[in-house]
This record gives structure tokens, sequence and C-alpha cells, in this order.
């Protein structure tokens, strides 16, 4: 399965099956000063999961499916040198969102095994045939947790795309 972002910002979008054109998920965060809260709506509008980025001081949250924990309790770091993070997934398993070096890519692999059950990719703006919205490869073992994957993956996304930025500004190259 291919889920595709019809919108650029992975943290305001309407999320749709790349094949059939089906939505499967809105993603809403609305202007705020305090803390910045991102909602996951299902096709039927029912609310899945939140990312609230609270004040510096405080810890950022996720409610998934009504269960709430700090994102850094969730969503955690795979190594000391590293910007790779795993959470376990509702089979039980752990799963790491691993950086492609130099892209704008990431892969989610299956701790246990190694293997490879979902790819990111980004936005490719060209004529008709070689355009594509950004999106994400989802292997069939991994559809059952479809909507940890999305949570986790928006909230890697949006990190990335902040080093990314930092690194513009301060002349590097980010680590990924």
């Amino acid at each position: 399965m291919e889920i595709a972002f019809l919108s650029n910002d992975p943290l305001e979008s309407v999320v749709v099956d790349a094949e059939t054109g089906d939505i499967l998920y809105s993603i809403s965060t609305p202007p705020s000063t305090g803390t910045r809260k991102t909602t996951i709506y299902d096709s039927r509008g029912q609310k899945l999961a939140q990312y609230k980025r609270r004040p510096v001081w405080e810890h950022d949250q996720i409610v998934l499916h009504g269960e709430t924990k700090d994102v850094s309790d969730w969503l955690r770091r795979d190594g000391l040198f590293t910007n790779a993070k795993k959470f376990v997934a509702a089979d039980g398993k752990w799963y790491v969102w691993k950086h492609l070096w130099g892209t704008s890519r990431m892969e989610l692999v299956d701790c246990q095994t190694n293997q490879v059950v979902a790819k990111s990719h980004g936005a490719r703006i060209g004529c008709s045939s070689t355009s594509r919205r950004m999106g994400i490869r989802v292997s069939p073992k991994a559809t059952p947790f479809l909507d940890a994957i999305l949570l986790s993956f928006i909230i890697c996304e949006k990190k990335r795309r902040e080093d990314a930025t930092t690194a513009a500004i301060a002349g590097t190259s980010p680590q990924a």
C-alpha cells in the first residue's frame, strides 16, 4: 500500500490511498500561541491521534487511540549518536525510522528482522509523468498499525525538516 499527502506539509494535509485516491486521514494543526496540537482524523472524521508540542520547559506528548504518552517515551532515540527514532507497534515489536543520509527519505525497519516495512519519499515537482506527492510505501505486514506509522512519521519528518533548516542557516550538513 502507498499513502500520499495532498500537501507537502505533513502537519496540515489530507492523506489518501495513492492507488485509489480514497481519503484515509486528515491532519490538522490550528494556529496557536501556546501548545501546538496536530490532530489526525480518520476518513469518518474520528480523532485517532494527536501530537502536542508544548513549551520548552514541558515534554511534548502524543495521544494515540486515547492513550497519552510523552513523545520521548513513545518515540525513543535509537542510540546516542543517531537521529533514528523507534517505537513499539500494536504487534508488540520495535520499529525504527532511519533517515537515508543525504536525502529526504526515511525507512521504517523492523528491529527484530532488520526488514524494511515502510519507505517514505518526498514530493517531486515535474511534468505529470515525473511528478510525485510526498508519501509512504507500507508493506502489507505493517498496515495493521498504519495509524502509529503515520503519527511517528509526521513527528520524524517535522524534526528532519527543522534540522535541515537549522543546518542550512548554519551552513552545515544535517546529520541523517
